[in-house]
């Protein structure tokens, strides 16, 4: 039986305690698609004072998956049987219960943003992000090339801001002006 593209979806999956990493390997086994953000983080070396940068999950409970529950639901049911997950690994939003998916433009910006491991990224929860309105922007130079979201200051730099909603934003490090342009039907008009 065939798939249509529309059956095809990003969903987030839960998986306590660490074990969301963990489901990678079964993920690759079938060849489905998936995100595990990482980020750099300077560790101290054992009995020394200097530094080595080692990656870590950037959401160690989280894994995003781009895949048809059909195909996604046997491998899931293989996964909590093999490490003893009890729980939905369908991450519901807390409201209505409802399967979280994630729109696939939402996920391309994400991943461009949350992906690069080279560029400080900023892990905000939806009520920080809140709190500000920023413009849409689209960025047009540099490491962010191309990736939309929201221009706002965060810690005394201009940065942009990607929303993944009901679940959390990431923001970039510093944007410099000349690599933002501004999307026009986000332009208040003058009266």
């Amino acid at each position: 039986m065939g798939h249509s593209n529309s059956d095809i979806l990003w969903y987030v999956l839960f998986a306590a305690n660490g074990k969301a990493e963990k489901i990678k390997p079964y993920l690759e086994a079938v060849a489905i698609e998936y995100f595990f953000p990482l980020y750099y983080k300077e560790r101290k070396l054992k009995d020394s004072e200097r530094c080595r940068r080692v990656l870590y999950p950037l959401l160690s409970n989280l894994i995003f998956v781009k895949s048809s529950k059909e195909i996604l639901n046997p491998v899931l049911n293989d996964v909590k049987l093999k490490l003893n997950i009890s729980s939905d690994l369908y991450y519901r939003d807390l409201a209505d219960r409802k399967i979280i998916v994630v729109p696939e433009d939402q996920m391309m910006n994400f991943i461009a943003v949350a992906g690069n491991e080279k560029e400080q990224v900023i892990y905000l929860s939806n009520d920080e992000v809140k709190l500000k309105k920023g413009a849409k922007v689209r960025i047009i130079g540099g490491a962010f090339e191309g990736v939309e979201g929201e221009l706002l200051k965060i810690k005394g730099d201009k940065r942009l801001v990607v929303s993944i909603p009901n679940l959390f934003s990431v923001a970039t490090a510093f944007i410099p002006t000349h690599f933002v342009q501004v999307l026009e039907d986000t332009i208040e008009p003058k009266e």
